[in-house]
Formats: C-alpha cells, sequence, structure tokens
C-alpha cells in the first residue's frame, strides 16, 4: 500500500514536471495563452502607409518568438494608414504585425519611391490595438535577443524601449510605442515623428532601408545605436533643417522640402489627416544638440554658450548660444577652404584683392571696390555707408561695370545704358576689362557657367560658394555675401555678367544668387536686366 502511494505521488510529480515545461522556461513562468479568437487594428505609419498595403499577423511560438508559419493577412484600409485584422486558433499570445507598401515621405510630402516593410511584436491577449511605426519596428530585434536571455517579453520590450530613446537623445518617459501616432498630440508621438524625420533624412527608401537595418541589428547586440559616422551625417542635416526655417517662404513649390522643418511640417499636414502636429522640432533639435556635445539648454542656463566638439561634424568648432529652451547658432562659422590666396594690387588706388584659383580660372576672392566716377554714371555704397563699402565692395550701374565712359578700355565704350539709342550705338566685347583692374576683365556669361560647374554644378555652388554662414560653406574661398541691391527692390546675391547677344535691346546680364531670406535656389542667368540697377562686380584674370 505504502509502495502504491509513493509510486503515486511520483507519478503526479513527473505529470507535473511534463505540463509545465515549455522550450527556454514553463507556461507558468512565462504567462503563454492560446487564443481562439482574436482581433487587432490600428495604424501603421511611417508617415502612413497607403491603400492596399500588405498586413499581417505571423503567430510567434511561446517565449521563444520564433514564427511558427501560421499567418494571417489585410491590408490598408484608407491612405491614413488604419487596418483591422482577426483570426482564430494563435498557440501563443505574442504575434508579429508586419506592414509592408508604399507609405508617405514626410520630408518630400509625397508618395515614397518604393516600398517599405515595418514591424510591431504585441501581446495580443491584452491587446486590440497596435499601431506600426518605425520604433515599434526597431526594438523588434532588440526584444528577440532580450527575450533569449531570460527576459519576459514586457520586460524586454520596456527595456528596449528606453534603450531606443536614449541613443536618440530623447529619454523621458513616452508611453508603450505600440501606442505612440505622429497625428495626435503628446511628447511620445512628438519623439515618433522627430525620430522619423531624422532617419529619413534626404535618403531614398532603399538608403533609408540600410540605415534603420544598421541601427537595428546593433541596437539587438549592445542595446545603443553608436554609428557616429551616421549620427553626425543626420545631426548635420537636422541642424540645416532648422536653419532654413528661417529662410521659409509662403510660395507653394513643387518640391518643399527645402524650407527646413517649417516645409516638412507643411507637407504633413497638407494630407489632411490632422489640422495640428505634435512638437517634433524640439526633439529634432534635442538630437543634433546632443550630437554636437552641447549639453541640456533650458530656462535655467539660457545665455550660455558652448562649442560643438563633434569633430565629425561639418560645423565643428562653431559656438552655440542656449537662447528660449534650445540652442541657436552664434558665431560665424569657419570657412571650409584651406587652400591658398593669392594678391592682386589695383594700381589705380592701391588696394589690395585677395584672388583664388578655382579649377583653371582665377578670380578676385573679394567684391571689387574701385571708386568708378564719371558724369553719366557711377559707383555707390550699399545702403550710402561706406562702412559698407569696406564690407561689401562697391555697387555699379552696368555702364559703370563695363566702364562706359572708355577709361581704361573701349571693350564697353558707350554702353550699358537704359536709353535704347546708347545701347544700340555699342557693341559690347564679351568679356570687357570694364571697370577691372588691368589684367583682369568682366566676366561673361559662359566664363560664370564654367564656375558653377567646375564647383559641381549650380545647385551646389549656392552652398559651397557662399561665405561661410548660417548657409554657406565656402569649400573653395570664394566669400559670397549677402547683401540686397543698393535700391533695395531685390534680395539676394547678385554679379554683373556679360553677353554678346542683346536681350530687351539690352547687354546687361546677372548671375542671381537667390540664397536669402525669402528664397534658396540655385544660381541663374537673367539678360536684359535694369542697367540702371546697381549690383556688385567679381572680376576674372585675362
Amino acid at each position: 500500500m505504502i509502495a502504491t502511494l509513493i509510486l503515486f505521488f511520483a507519478s503526479l510529480l513527473f505529470l507535473g514536471c511534463s505540463d509545465s515545461e515549455v522550450a527556454g522556461g514553463t507556461s507558468i513562468d512565462q504567462g503563454i495563452v492560446a487564443l481562439e479568437k482574436w482581433k487587432v487594428e490600428g495604424v501603421s505609419q511611417k508617415g502612413p502607409f497607403i491603400t492596399g498595403s500588405t498586413v499581417s499577423v505571423l503567430e510567434l511560438g511561446g517565449n521563444s518568438l520564433l514564427q511558427t508559419g501560421k499567418v494571417f493577412k489585410s491590408s490598408i484600409k484608407s491612405d491614413k494608414g488604419d487596418f483591422v485584422v482577426s483570426g482564430s486558433s494563435l498557440a501563443s499570445q505574442y504575434a508579429l504585425l508586419e506592414v509592408n507598401g508604399y507609405y508617405r515621405n514626410e520630408i518630400t510630402g509625397k508618395k515614397s519611391s518604393g516600398p517599405l516593410t515595418l514591424n510591431a511584436i504585441t501581446d495580443l491577449s491584452n491587446r486590440k490595438n497596435v499601431n506600426v511605426n518605425l520604433l515599434t519596428h526597431l526594438e523588434f530585434e532588440r526584444v528577440k535577443k532580450l527575450v533569449a536571455e531570460g527576459k519576459s517579453v514586457a520586460d524586454a520590450k520596456a527595456q528596449a524601449e528606453r534603450e531606443i530613446l536614449e541613443t536618440m537623445a530623447m529619454n523621458e518617459s513616452s508611453g508603450a510605442f505600440e501606442d505612440l501616432d505622429i497625428f495626435k498630440s503628446g511628447e511620445g508621438n512628438a519623439k515618433l515623428l522627430a525620430i522619423s524625420i531624422l532617419l529619413q533624412g534626404d535618403e531614398d527608401v532603399a538608403g533609408f532601408t540600410e540605415r534603420l537595418g544598421k541601427f537595428s541589428m546593433e541596437l539587438a547586440r549592445s542595446g545603443s545605436w553608436n554609428d557616429s559616422v551616421t549620427r553626425t551625417t543626420i545631426a548635420d542635416w537636422a541642424y540645416e533643417m532648422e536653419l532654413l526655417n528661417d529662410f521659409h517662404d509662403d510660395e507653394p513649390d513643387e518640391d518643399d522640402s527645402g524650407h527646413g522643418f517649417s516645409g516638412i511640417r507643411e507637407n504633413i499636414l497638407k494630407w489632411g489627416i490632422s489640422d495640428s502636429l505634435p512638437d517634433f522640432e524640439k526633439y529634432a533639435n534635442q538630437f543634433w544638440a546632443d550630437n554636437y556635445g552641447l549639453g541640456k539648454c533650458s530656462d535655467s542656463n539660457k545665455g550660455d554658450t558652448a562649442v560643438n566638439t563633434n569633430a565629425l561634424s561639418k560645423r565643428y568648432g562653431e559656438y552655440f548660444v542656449c537662447d528660449s529652451a534650445k540652442w541657436v547658432f552664434a558665431n560665424k562659422r569657419t570657412s571650409n577652404y584651406k587652400g591658398t590666396y593669392g594678391t592682386l594690387i589695383d594700381e589705380r588706388d592701391g588696394h589690395t584683392y585677395k584672388t583664388v584659383k578655382i579649377g583653371k580660372q582665377v578670380w578676385m576672392a573679394e567684391n571689387l571696390n574701385y571708386n568708378y566716377q564719371t558724369e553719366i554714371t557711377h559707383s555707390l555704397c550699399y545702403q550710402d555707408l561706406e562702412e559698407n563699402c569696406t564690407k561689401f565692395g562697391r555697387f555699379y550701374p552696368f555702364a559703370a561695370a563695363v566702364d562706359s565712359a572708355g577709361l581704361f578700355s573701349d571693350g564697353g565704350l558707350g554702353c550699358g545704358h537704359a536709353d535704347d539709342a546708347r545701347s544700340d550705338n555699342c557693341t559690347l566685347k564679351d568679356s570687357p576689362r570694364g571697370v577691372c583692374p588691368e589684367g583682369w576683365h568682366l566676366p561673361s556669361k559662359n566664363e560664370w557657367e564654367q564656375l558653377l560647374t567646375t564647383v559641381g554644378g549650380a545647385v551646389k555652388a549656392a552652398t559651397v560658394l557662399r561665405t561661410a554662414d548660417g548657409i554657406g560653406t565656402d569649400d573653395y574661398g570664394f566669400n559670397i555675401i549677402h547683401t540686397n541691391n543698393i535700391e533695395g527692390y531685390y534680395n539676394g546675391v547678385f554679379y554683373w555678367a556679360t553677353s554678346g547677344v542683346k536681350s530687351y535691346g539690352l547687354y546687361s546680364c546677372l548671375l542671381i544668387f537667390n540664397i536669402d531670406q525669402d528664397n534658396i535656389a540655385s544660381p541663374n542667368f537673367q539678360c536684359g536686366f535694369n542697367p540702371n540697377t546697381a549690383f556688385p562686380v567679381r572680376c576674372i584674370i585675362d
């Protein structure tokens, strides 16, 4: 009898152990729950995935989180990215939601050029709503690794969420990633939108997908993202976006992506899904400030200054000041030009100019400052202030620029006046000496175009030829300085050019750098311009 009882209890003990065992732990420890019927709905966002994108729910096997092969499919119902999926007979409450399709790009405001896949791991036993987004995607591989190391799914998700926000310099509590929505208010939603915008940057879908994959896998391994090169690239891009807010205009463009965070905000609002967005700019700015090593900026340290200590940054060494709870540029940038300047001495007045060789051309690296005076036309100081002649050089009507009085050569004799009779009585040479020093001449339209080609094209020239300021990098030492024209009618950077072809009865041509507060665009030419308006002159060597 006693032997029988011992055998009975031993059997119970064996059965109890066998029933509780599952791969990697016990059902009691991990709380694995089979689901007979379930339904989940939510939104999928990068920007929102468009109508018809595929939504899949993949069964995950218990606490191993490995796919079992059972899949339930649905699709995005509208361009808001909303979906509903339902099914039955899941052996575990853990599932992977996978969305694949085209999405709306926040940077351009347009549909993505290719498809993207985003994931979210969830517990369907306590969730009926799951949003699939960039953050749920980034945490997935990390959660799997932490679970494999013995953590519960809930603890693994909580840890992964903290790590992602910390590595993006946004480590305040934000709530579960599956609840976040870029169109709703709240700090967590602002962080989601900021990170979505930052990681997209100026990458196409292929580049963005690669960036996302590298981030996800490094996070899975170490719990952080330490790719300093990519992080700095993103930080520099984000700072440019913040800077461009000051130059945003109200004119609709085919692609508004060039107007910084303000333009991005407008692009998203134009989708008509919401009439407001969370304050993503705060967290985007927080990211680049952290990458630059600037520290915290709040009302308590307003007025403090800090320097960008990130040697990988294009803005390394620049100073910033804490103002209105964010870091703002505090001083003139350091030029990227590392070459050697030449010297030009104008024998007419003894003025010394820096010169620079760009490609096969040699240019003055400063605006001309010769005081041209005749009975008919003369040079001027910007805003009639003598100190502006020192800062910007002199401004010349076209007749002064081409030396219409023939003081130095006959290449522009009688030319450059608005009077049709005078214009018809001259034959302007394509590259006259004009008002330039001996051995130098007024650049032709072709010579300006050669310069733009040498530096990488007109679009690039708008930045690399401009003096090192909020926009420019001065890569070639050309040192273009922004001013209005002398009459204040135009805003931008303008230089006289010559052309042997008349336009509207006039020879006058302008190279126009529209890189000012109202418009940021690549340089372009306009001929037949009012020759009585005064603009700067740059001379090129013969």
